[in-house]
């Protein structure tokens, strides 16, 4: 990927960067600064260092919904620095050890808190990010929350906020080649295998209803989502955003930044071993599988993954809604207003939240 092709795509990611948390003051000022590509990740690692000193001085104070507030913009800040980043590992996990140290200090302040939880899986285990609605009465339905190819479960403070506001529990991970996971595992086509371990972790809590257990998952996520709907049938609801049905298939029209991201998550060394991998991610002979109710969202505008990947998911799944935005980008992130609580209204209705 050229400079200038980097420069585009971190510009391009505003969207979705507002919709996760990021103070639009700080994305105007990194942006307006950068004279090179580096100085995106420059930009944002010292505003990141701004939050949490912030933060700091907060929790020394004892004003800890201040020092929440504080720590979580310091790690999102992290987080859309090292995004994108696929061309240094070392730098890239430096950046992330700082979000997930920001985020640790976060969570007991945020409001539901936050609680960490460390998921056993083959022989590692992936960290987890769980959060029980205020009020109600517990067990709760809870959502698995299943990220992209270069997302990690800190950027989904903002969206678990509103299945929280309406009674259902979130649990957002990073698996197998996401965030600080891809240092000892790898992304892998099977995502049902480490998200059946948290199915099984979280079953054993009391807080959690393990009759009502669903699934959302963006990009990479969105194709996630519904094959480990397919395999699990404690998955009794699932959300498709910006999925694809079939990675090969679209793979030789894709972009480089796309490819780039891709083949750094396989952990390939070109683009050809990363292709062949790829024939893995596809729901080929799987879709038709999925029992529960699968809510397909896309856009008409979506650059990364093509609309009619969305359809041939929603056409051969047995009980699939398609809702197609006009205008929208990849994963709709430019119309967070209206999509987001579309879906959250649809998984409170299938898992029958309070």
């Amino acid at each position: 990927m050229t400079d200038d092709q980097t420069r585009e795509h971190l510009i391009g990611r505003l969207p979705r960067m507002l919709g996760s948390g990021v103070d639009y003051n700080d994305a105007m000022a990194v942006i307006s600064g950068m004279k090179a590509v580096s100085d995106w990740s420059q930009g944002w690692e010292a505003a990141g260092a701004r939050h949490e000193a912030r933060g700091d001085e907060a929790r020394e104070a004892g004003n800890t919904v201040t020092a929440g507030e504080a720590f979580f913009r310091a790690a999102i800040s992290f987080h859309t620095g090292q995004a994108g980043n696929v061309e240094d590992p070392v730098e890239k996990l430096r950046v992330q050890s700082r979000q997930r140290e920001a985020y640790l200090k976060a969570m007991p302040h945020l409001r539901p808190p936050t609680e960490r939880i460390e998921i056993p899986f083959e022989d590692i285990t992936f960290p987890g990010n769980l959060r029980l609605p205020e009020g109600g009465r517990a067990p709760y339905p809870c959502v698995l929350l299943n990220a992209g190819a270069d997302s990690t479960k800190e950027e989904f403070f903002t969206l678990e906020n509103e299945f929280l506001k309406r009674g259902i529990a979130t649990c957002a991970y990073d698996g197998p080649g996401q965030g600080m996971t891809w240092q000892i595992m790898k992304l892998r086509g099977d995502f049902e295998a480490p998200v059946g371990a948290v199915l099984d972790a979280l079953a054993s809590r009391p807080e959690i209803d393990p009759e009502r257990f669903g699934i959302w998952g963006r990009s990479m996520g969105g194709y996630a989502a519904p094959r480990v709907a397919a395999h699990d049938r404690r998955i009794k609801a699932a959300i498709a955003l910006g999925g694809y049905f079939d990675l090969q298939g679209f793979w030789d029209t894709s972009s480089h930044v796309l490819l780039d991201i891709l083949q750094f998550a396989f952990g390939a060394a070109n683009y050809e071993e990363a292709r062949e991998k790829a024939g893995d991610f596809s729901l080929v002979g799987i879709a038709e599988q999925i029992e529960c109710p699968l809510l397909v969202v896309h856009s008409d505008k979506d650059d990364i993954c093509p609309l009619p990947e969305a359809k041939r998911m929603a056409a051969e799944a047995p009980n699939a809604e398609l809702i197609v935005f006009e205008g929208g980008n990849h994963c709709c992130d430019n119309m967070p207003a209206v999509v987001r609580p579309l879906m959250a209204d649809w998984m409170a209705r299938q898992l029958g939240a309070a």
